[in-house]
C-alpha cells in the first residue's frame, strides 16, 4: 500500500520537497539506484573526491528537512542521503517494517549501487533506528555511527506521547486551523518551525499514511558486542526520544558510544542547537576518516 493517501496528496508533498531542497546550501545532485523494493532516489553532495558519509533522514519528513542539519558536512565529506522507502520523496512509496529484513537488504543494496565499501553512517530520528537495525548486516560496512535524536535505543513515555502529541495532532485533524496545527507540533520544536515546516507538518497529518513502527536493532545485547564507534546526539526535552530515557538504555546497546545531550532541546533542535551539532558531526567524521 502507498503512504500516500491520494494522488494529490502526493503531488502536495513532493512540490514542499523541493521547497525545502532549495533551501539547502551548495549544489545537490540527485540518483536514482536500484534495489529489489524499487527506485531509490538519492541526495548527493559536497566535493565529489572527498571521503563518503551516509545520511539517513527521519521518518515521515522529506529527506530534505532533516538533511539540513547535516550540511556542515558537505564542505568536507561527499555525503550521501537516499530517500528512506515510505517517507514522502521520490523513493518507492511504501514501508517495509512489514517484511523482516527488507531494509537492512535494502541498505546493503544503496550501498553497494553507489559503491560504498565503508563509510560512517549518519541518521536522525527513524533514520537513526534504520542504521542501527542494519548496523550488525552492515557493520563492515560502518566506520562509526553518529545519531540524533535517534529511534532504536529508547521508547517514548507514554502519557507524554499521548498528552503532547496525539491529542493535540487528533484536535487539529478533527477541525483543522492555524492555531490547532501550531499546538500540534509545538511539543516537538525547540524553536518555533516557521512558515514552510508548518505546511509541511499540514501536509504530512493530511495526506501521509505515517510509519508506526520505529525502527531498532533486533539484538542489541550482539551490537553491543559489535563494538561500533558511535556518537549519539539526545534533546533534554524531546517527547519522542528523551535523553534521560537513551542515558538509561545506552549501556545495552552502543555501550562505548558518547552521549551528548541538548539541555532544553525538543525532537527539532533550534538554529542555535544545529551549529553544536554541526561541529559534534564534523569531529565524528574526521575522526572516523583518519581510521
Amino acid at each position: 500500500m502507498t503512504v500516500y493517501r491520494s494522488e494529490e496528496g502526493r503531488r502536495v508533498l513532493l512540490s514542499l520537497y523541493e521547497e525545502v531542497l532549495a533551501r539547502i546550501p551548495g549544489d545537490v545532485e540527485r540518483r536514482r539506484i536500484p534495489t529489489d523494493v524499487g527506485s531509490t532516489h538519492v541526495l548527493v553532495a559536497g566535493p565529489p573526491d572527498a571521503p563518503p558519509v551516509v545520511v539517513l533522514q527521519g521518518g515521515n519528513f522529506p529527506n530534505p528537512v532533516t538533511l539540513l542539519w547535516f550540511s556542515a558536512l558537505f564542505q568536507h565529506f561527499r555525503v550521501y542521503a537516499p530517500d528512506l522507502p515510505g517517507s514522502p520523496g521520490y523513493s518507492v512509496p511504501r514501508h517495509l517494517h512489514t517484511h523482516p529484513g527488507a531494509l537492512q537488504r535494502w541498505h546493503l543494496q544503496v550501498l553497494d549501487a553507489l559503491e560504498i565499501d565503508q563509510a560512517p553512517h549518519m541518521g536522525a530520528s527513524y533514520g537513526a533506528g534504520v542504521v542501527l537495525e542494519g548496523a550488525l548486516a552492515a557493520k563492515d560496512r560502518i566506520s562509526g555511527m553518529a545519531l540524533v535524536m535517534p529511534a532504536g535505543i529508547a521508547r517514548p513515555r507514554p502519557w507524554t506521547l499521548v498528552r503532547e502529541l496525539a491529542l493535540p495532532m487528533l484536535r487539529h485533524r478533527l477541525r483543522p486551523t492555524p492555531d490547532r496545527l501550531v499546538a500540534a507540533v509545538k511539543a516537538l520544536h525547540t524553536d518555533p518551525p516557521d512558515e514552510l515546516i508548518l505546511r509541511v507538518h499540514a501536509a504530512i497529518f493530511r495526506h501521509l499514511r505515517l510509519v508506526r513502527r520505529m525502527a531498532a536493532p533486533a539484538d542489541p545485547a550482539a551490537l553491543a558486542r559489535a563494538r561500533i564507534p558511535s556518537l549519539i546526539i539526545a534533546g533534554e526535552r524531546d517527547p519522542l526520544f528523551p535523553a534521560d530515557e537513551i542515558r538509561k538504555k545506552v549501556p545495552g546497546v552502543l555501550p562505548d558510544a558518547r552521549v551528548l545531550v541538548l539541555e532544553g532541546t525538543r525532537h527539532f533542535p533550534s538554529a542555535a542547537d544545529r551549529e553544536v551539532v554541526a561541529r559534534a558531526l564534523l569531529a565524528f567524521a574526521a575522526g572516523r576518516r583518519q581510521q
